[in-house]
């Protein structure tokens, strides 16, 4: 049971790093620049985190007794966790692009796509709904 209420907490900790989705553009400007960049899985991380920390939680109470199994139960959660979190961030990863874009206004904004850009920095473009074309 002290390793179920462990792995949970792992889970609650590991549920809290979620980020905001990004907004969605519109508008006229020209491409700055465009960089390539590898973006993981929160749910793969998730899950991978709660799967190891409940596989080293389980490892961990075979070792030892009384207070030492408690701590090594503690340690193989919290090792197993991030451990889990690592390997299914890695598997669970995809290439993206992030395109500035100094809009006509004068303001730089990026805009994350998840297939190759044919735009080059200098062009041109319109955005609409994250989307982003050759004018």
């Amino acid at each position: 049971m002290r390793s179920l209420g462990l792995a949970l907490t792992a889970l609650l900790l590991a549920a809290g790093c979620a980020t905001t989705p990004q907004s969605v553009l519109s508008g006229v400007g020209s491409v700055v620049s465009i960089h390539e960049s590898q973006q993981t899985s929160t749910e793969a991380a998730v899950l991978g985190s709660v799967g190891g920390a409940i596989a080293g939680g389980l490892l961990g109470s075979t070792i030892g007794g009384g207070s030492g199994q408690t701590i090594a139960t503690v340690l193989g959660s919290v090792g197993g966790s991030m451990a889990g979190s690592a390997i299914a961030n890695r598997a669970g990863a995809e290439t993206v692009w992030d395109i500035t874009v100094r809009f006509d206004d004068g303001i730089d904004r990026t805009i994350r796509v998840r297939e190759r850009p044919t735009v080059r920095p200098g062009d041109r473009v319109n955005v609409s709904n994250g989307v982003v074309t050759r004018l």
